[in-house]
């Protein structure tokens, strides 16, 4: 039986041995700005606790399906075959993906906020959800003469503010920037975040996020691809 060494998330032991009793490839990984890779989720029983971890990870070789080894007479390791990411937990379950074409900063901040809102845990959903609205706002406000106050610049529901007054950020979604309040730091400052409040913040995060990052380079690529049209054409 192939085996896999790691920490147990069970039982808390360190360096045990696993035996891997299968494989189950359920679509594709992408470990960002990387492509996207078969993505697995291998099934392992502590030598220590005998309980079951749940482990992700993707094939060192995309080529092999490692969904059809015999894993039950297989004499290797698992990190032979594949590169173990972490253990499946409870943070998988209904976790909303960023839009595309994120920033990293910003991609990492918003697979974080929404690991946390699929547990429950509101608050700090909502503290990286304005992280990335920070992170995405900062950029957009101008210096000297045409800027606002440093008052303004330092809160993020002010600096929104600031920006639908000032045409910078699309009229549309003022609405639904009631989410964000005006010190724009409830979450992490009161914890008074109700699960309604972070999911409103998760949607308008998204959605400011995709008009400003996802849809101009989704329109870039349609203009390069017609511009590679219409030179076949030639």
């Amino acid at each position: 039986m192939a085996i896999y060494v790691d920490n147990c998330p069970r039982c808390a032991s360190q360096n045990i041995t696993f035996d891997v009793h299968g494989a189950n490839h359920f679509g594709n990984y992408k470990e960002f700005p990387k492509p996207e890779v078969p993505a697995y989720e291998f099934f392992c029983v502590c030598r220590e606790c005998h309980k079951t971890t749940i482990f992700l990870g993707i094939s060192i070789d995309k080529h092999q399906e490692l969904h059809r080894i015999s894993w039950g007479v297989a004499m290797f390791g698992l990190k032979d075959v594949a590169k173990i990411l972490r253990p499946i937990s409870p943070a998988d379950l209904s976790v909303g993906e960023p839009p595309d074409f994120l920033p990293q900063e910003i991609n990492d901040a918003y697979e974080e906020g929404a690991k946390c809102l699929a547990i429950g845990c509101n608050n700090a959903a909502g503290t990286m959800f304005r992280l990335c609205l920070d992170y995405a706002t900062k950029g957009l406000v101008p210096d000297g003469d045409g800027g606002p106050a440093a008052k303004i610049k330092r809160s993020l529901g002010l600096r929104m503010e600031w920006l639908f007054d000032n045409k910078l950020i699309p009229e549309t979604l003022r609405e639904l920037a009631e989410c964000v309040k005006d010190d724009g730091n409830d979450g992490a400052h009161e914890g008074i975040l109700d699960r309604a409040t972070a999911e409103d913040l998760e949607e308008f995060t998204y959605l400011f996020l995709e008009r400003l990052y996802t849809e101009p380079q989704r329109l870039a690529e349609a203009k390069a691809r017609r511009q590679g049209r219409r030179n076949k054409e030639a």
